[in-house]
């Protein structure tokens, strides 16, 4: 059957430290060790910075000695081809020329398969954007006499400006040499999984098998199974159209014969949906986040600000994400992790929905000398990033006096974090991973208040106890929010927030 997505954890305790990095790569004049980024079947991946030319590199070390040769191989095979959505070799000093030690472009933007874990699927418009280049890609390789032999969604990453680019060459085999059988589960051929007999070369088919698994995995957020156990896609995404489930479910035929031509699947994807920019803000860094053109600025958006009639009704009250808890008022639930003997029974969870705060609790006088004053822009996005990522590391660390960087003194929300983060101090525990991001969808901003309708996203996160042992794996989420902020001599802060259903 189909499973879920082979998510080799990126949380942070699955990172090498710098410290133990290859001792050529801490002695590099001008450059220097940032951290490493991930590790495949063969290689460890580091990123270097050289600050005089303000550049970045990916660095690919072997993890044993006997993989030092198949890195020097695919260096050598990239260093023939050259395609916009193929990963490039960075030509950089003599002193980097290190022995088993290769170097690529640095591509920020996370890979396919963070975004779909971050967001769940992607729609057919995005699908298009992300399928397209792989095809194109797969046809230059082809053309080449190259089949790539594992298009996997660790293998798509993805540039600031969206642009997703097809990485690890290690997997490529020339069509007219006998090849060994690697790939990504799910996404690899079955020919190559279970040869019926000796293979002479990798068939272009295996690359339309891989790409047919993309366009599944993009739509549905699944791997899918094998042709007998496969749950059928209309199943899983009953919006697609006729034309697309069929071409997608014959590019996964267990016979190569069977599948369609890849000129086949570049006559018909493009006209599946207009391709639309992918969205990227739930993968990328902390530190790239405000990087991505893919967000629209809400610049346009920012009313004018105005005065305030004064009012008595208290700002919209926002909860964090908790599990469901019996409320006095049936329409509100709060977050609460409780506490069994030393073991967290609880995570964060969806709350239920709260009243529109809007027209009346920020209601604008209707007094003669009121007026419309003159528009000042505030971007609004960049203080909801910064709140986000405060709080994102008070939670991080489970510490309680760090709530009062991002929240109001005295207001619900300060008192119910700390509370929480006072339960997860106490027992030791930690939120592994855990990060809340938001996009600004509407402002109404009111003198030293503004009513902030967000898209609140926290991605997938670990709860671990203090031996670092798993309590619960808590997937990622996406709410509409209305969020009050006050302005305070420190900045803007969270005074409340309301879920909407």
């Amino acid at each position: 059957m189909n499973s879920t997505t082979d998510r080799e954890s990126d949380l942070l305790s699955t990172r090498i430290a710098a410290k133990f990095a290859p001792p050529q790569l801490l002695a590099i004049d001008d450059w220097g060790l940032i951290r490493h980024l991930g590790s495949g079947s063969t290689a460890h991946v580091w990123l270097l910075h050289n600050e005089l030319r303000s550049q970045y590199v990916a660095c690919k070390t072997p993890k044993t000695h006997l993989d030092a040769a198949a890195l020097s191989q695919e260096a050598q095979l990239a260093g023939g081809l050259f395609h916009e959505n193929l990963v490039a070799r960075s030509e950089l000093s003599p002193s980097l020329s290190l022995a088993e030690t290769t170097f690529w472009e640095f591509l920020a933007g996370g890979s396919l398969s963070n975004l779909v874990a971050s967001t769940g699927v992607l729609s057919l418009a995005n699908t298009v954007t992300v399928l397209w280049p792989m095809l194109q890609v797969a046809q230059y390789l082809h053309s080449q006499q190259i089949v790539h032999g594992d298009i996997s969604p660790r293998n798509i990453l993805f540039d600031l400006t969206g642009r997703p680019v097809l990485i690890d060459l290690g997997a490529a085999r020339a069509t007219a040499h006998s090849s060994t059988l690697t790939g990504t589960p799910g996404f690899v051929a079955p020919e190559l999984v279970h040869p019926t007999g000796q293979i002479e070369g990798l068939g272009a088919a295996a690359d339309v098998y891989s790409l047919g698994a993309i366009g599944w995995f993009c739509l549905t957020g699944m791997i899918p199974g094998p042709t007998h156990a496969r749950v059928p896609l209309v199943t899983l995404n009953p919006d697609l159209g006729a034309d697309t489930i069929e071409l997608l479910e014959a590019s996964l035929s267990e016979q190569p014969a069977l599948r369609p031509s890849l000129s086949q699947l570049m006559g018909a994807v493009p006209y599946w949906a207009k391709p639309e920019p992918v969205d990227l803000f739930p993968a990328v860094g902390e530190e790239y986040e405000l990087l991505l053109p893919t967000r629209k600025p809400l610049a346009a958006q920012t009313p004018k600000r105005r005065r305030r009639k004064q009012s008595r009704q208290s700002p919209a009250k926002l909860r964090s994400k908790g599990k469901a808890v019996r409320c006095p008022s049936a329409s509100r639930r709060r977050i609460v992790l409780g506490l069994s003997t030393l073991a967290l029974a609880g995570g964060v969870a969806v709350t239920a929905t709260y009243g529109n705060p809007g027209a009346e609790q920020l209601a604008v006088g209707s007094q003669a000398d009121e007026q419309t004053k003159t528009t000042q822009e505030v971007d609004f996005q960049a203080i909801i990033d910064s709140l986000a990522k405060a709080r994102s590391t008070a939670w991080k660390e489970a510490d309680p006096s760090l709530s009062d960087t991002y929240a109001v003194a005295d207001s619900k929300i300060l008192t119910e974090d700390r509370a929480v983060l006072e339960s997860l101090d106490s027992a030791g525990h930690t939120l592994d991973g855990i990060r809340m991001r938001a996009v600004v969808r509407a402002v109404e901003h009111i003198d030293e208040h503004a009513l902030v309708t967000v898209e609140w996203r926290t991605g997938r996160y670990a709860q671990r106890d203090a031996s670092g042992e798993m309590v619960e794996e808590f997937q990622p989420q996406t709410e509409t929010i209305d969020m009050t902020l006050q302005e305070t001599a420190e900045g803007w802060k969270l005074a409340d927030v309301a879920v909407r259903s």
